[in-house]
């Protein structure tokens, strides 16, 4: 049995490569761009993909709805219970990371059993599409309903849907960036220049080169006698204010009078 992994993250990629070869599945290759993973699939046709459904600027939906040639596909995922409900109802296989040797036994065996029963392979690709066209759409419509006013932050093994109006600040730290909330500190690889874009501007101030605040959890603002800034955030973290970005902070105190 031949495979491609498409997953951008090279430490998840590596690991899953190392137990696939353990099993004597064939490696093609490994992709991390969802453009280029659709022409590969195309010009190797393996008979399965491991995909990852978070490919960065684009889903791993978009690869399974723009290639012509149709293997099988098993979903690499850390995606919360309500998307593995919906693979599971429709029969689509699916690994929560991080892998587990076990669960990935399992779906070499489906998959096994799928590629025996030859005189059915018409009908399961048929099926496989439709199922795949359920998955999507449930999934797709699922996020912008449960999750219209929350950003997906991504951490070593999950994705947790985090509503904006409960983040406090964000602040970059040694090649990561950590998002605080009340209840939460989420450790995650994007940058606070990537966070800029997501979040919404009327909510989120950007304060120094390494914090990110929210407007509505700032208590109070302090000055000292050298004229520094400094915000107290509701949670009674003191936030450094950079030269640079003085003027946000004074526009905001304007908008506010």
């Amino acid at each position: 049995m031949t495979c491609l992994i498409v997953e951008d993250e090279r430490i998840q990629a590596l690991m899953l490569e190392k137990l696939l070869k353990e099993e004597g599945i064939e490696i093609l290759g490994i992709e991390n761009d969802p453009e280029k993973a659709v022409k590969v699939i195309n010009d190797l046709k393996p008979d399965v993909i491991f995909l990852d459904i978070n490919l960065g600027h684009r889903d791993g939906f978009y690869v399974i709805e723009n290639i012509s040639y149709r293997p099988y596909v098993v979903f690499t995922t850390a995606y919360s219970e309500y998307a593995v409900k919906a693979f599971e109802e429709n029969a689509i296989d699916y690994m929560l990371k991080p892998i587990k040797k076990e669960r990935l036994k399992k779906a070499l065996k489906k998959l096994e059993e799928l590629n025996m029963a030859s005189e059915l392979k018409k009908d399961i690709a048929y099926s496989t599409d439709e199922k795949l066209k359920n998955v999507i759409d449930y999934i797709r419509t699922e996020i912008s309903a449960k999750n219209k006013n929350k950003i997906p932050i991504e951490t070593d093994n999950e994705i947790n849907f985090v509503d904006v109006d409960d983040i406090i600040y964000l602040v970059s730290g040694e090649a990561s960036t950590f998002v605080l909330t009340n209840e939460e500190k989420y450790r995650t690889k994007e940058t606070l220049r990537e966070y800029e874009k997501k979040l919404p501007p009327s909510k989120f101030l950007r304060v120094h080169k390494s914090y990110i605040i929210s407007v509505g959890h700032i208590k109070k603002i302090l000055k000292n006698y050298f004229g520094s800034t400094s915000l107290v955030m509701d949670n009674d973290d003191i936030i450094p204010i950079g030269r640079m970005y003085k003027e946000n902070i004074k526009k905001l105190i304007d908008n506010s009078i």
